[in-house]
């Protein structure tokens, strides 16, 4: 995934900045390379500061969204700029474990996979207090992967593999 935005500073500059995800995350600011590393083991979360001519530059990216606050506003959407780490209540990180590594644990990769997708939703309801929301994707992700698990022991069964 590459995303590429830019800006003018307060000298009338023109600045150019590039976020480049894949085999290792990557921010580039007019073609200064900066290797910049998740916060989470589940999910991409990043929030990343740096200075230009006076300017604070944040790269901000939650799962596969990636924006730029520039002096604390969002380039992309034009919102304030709210840090992840610090405004996401510790339950929430304790749901986004639950639900990859018992969601590998219940039925597997496909699991696991759900699991990290959803996990961006709680960051996300956190982000925007609602509690309610987090809640309630979790119990969901939680009904889905069961269903999976159903669904897969099933199927399994039917062809013989457990017998």
């Amino acid at each position: 995934m590459k995303k590429t935005w830019s800006f003018t500073d307060m000298n009338g500059a023109e600045h150019s900045i590039v976020y480049k995800n894949g085999f290792g995350n990557k921010l580039i600011v007019d073609g200064t390379v900066y290797k910049v590393k998740s916060q989470n083991w589940f999910i991409n979360v990043l929030d990343y500061s740096i200075q230009i001519a006076g300017t604070d530059i944040r790269l901000v990216v939650l799962g596969n969204k990636a924006d730029v606050a520039i002096n604390g506003v969002y380039i992309g959407s034009g919102e304030k700029y709210v840090p992840i780490q610090a405004n996401t209540p510790a339950y929430v990180w304790v749901l986004v474990g639950i639900s990859t590594i018992g969601g590998y644990f219940v039925s597997g990769l496909i699991s696991l996979l759900i699991g990290i997708t959803m996990s961006t939703l709680y960051v996300k309801h956190a982000l925007n207090k609602k509690t309610g929301a987090v809640i309630g994707c979790f119990i969901g992700c939680t009904i889905i992967q069961i269903v999976l698990l159903f669904v897969l022991s099933g199927v399994l069964g039917a062809v013989g593999y457990y017998g």
